[in-house]
């Protein structure tokens, strides 16, 4: 089956393969947990691959396009400057023994093995957020400002990511979640709502209005809006901003990509 994509999105794919000099090969992946995943070549790989589900609705095009956005900034820096941020087993144990206490709290709630399964979860799903967001801003800024056909399909895709945001202020998220992991991740959500409302001139943070987040987040959005350079090296930045703001600098490092 042929990967069906709109046009906009196959010229997105076009210029991947013209700024990094490698083609892209599609690959039907049943058991993929997202509708597609662009999974960029190594050094001695001669293509990237851009898997996807045998079934899939339009969503898909967001996502090939947002991750597109991805390797265009990383490959806008010269090669010895592109570094990609990593969690690893020695970021994973100081993440751990700041949270022990913690975790020790609510296995005494829970039970010590949901405890222990959780532990990772929390622990990748903060970091991925982390690293993920300051540079997804300046994406869907670009696809919005770009690609204004892609639009529909990019906005139903972040009200879908605004509404599971939204989700986690409730009270049970709370109680089931370490108090720093439910902390941070509600203020960076925030922040992300707040600059991406502030470009679309929409209405997407009205919910926190009512939540203690809104304080760190609206200083957290301010420093995005206003300090952000957009580049490769603007997103390193950024992230180690963010990081410092919400006392997470050790829960991942830098590597050169040429390392990887």
């Amino acid at each position: 089956m042929t990967l069906q994509l709109t046009s906009v999105v196959e010229n997105i794919l076009k210029l991947v393969e013209e700024r990094t000099g490698k083609a892209i090969r599609c690959v039907e992946k049943k058991d993929l947990p997202m509708s597609a995943e662009l999974r960029q070549a190594g050094k001695e790989e001669a293509f990237h691959r851009l898997f996807h589900r045998p079934v899939y609705d339009e969503q898909i095009n967001y996502v090939i396009a947002n991750q597109c956005g991805h390797i265009l900034r990383l490959f806008e820096a010269p090669e010895e400057e592109r570094f990609m941020p990593i969690a690893n087993h020695r970021t994973m144990m100081s993440y751990v023994m700041e949270m022990e206490d913690e975790f020790h709290r609510l296995a005494k709630v829970f039970g010590q093995e949901k405890i222990r399964r959780m532990v990772r979860l929390w622990y990748e799903g903060a970091v991925f957020q982390l690293t993920k967001m300051p540079p997804d801003i300046m994406i869907d800024k670009w696809l919005y400002d770009e690609y204004p056909e892609l639009r529909p399909i990019q906005l139903k895709s972040l009200v879908r990511q605004r509404q599971d945001a939204v989700q986690s202020l409730t009270q049970d998220t709370r109680k089931f979640t370490p108090d720093k992991i439910y902390r941070v991740s509600n203020i960076m959500n925030y922040a992300f709502l707040k600059v991406l409302e502030d470009h679309f001139r929409l209405d997407w943070v009205a919910p926190y209005h009512s939540s203690i987040f809104i304080f760190d987040g609206s200083a957290l959005a301010k420093v995005t809006e206003t300090e952000y350079v957009n580049s490769h090296a603007g997103d390193r930045a950024m992230i180690d901003r963010w990081a410092e703001r919400l006392d997470m600098t050790t829960w991942f490092e830098w590597k050169p990509l040429s390392n990887l």
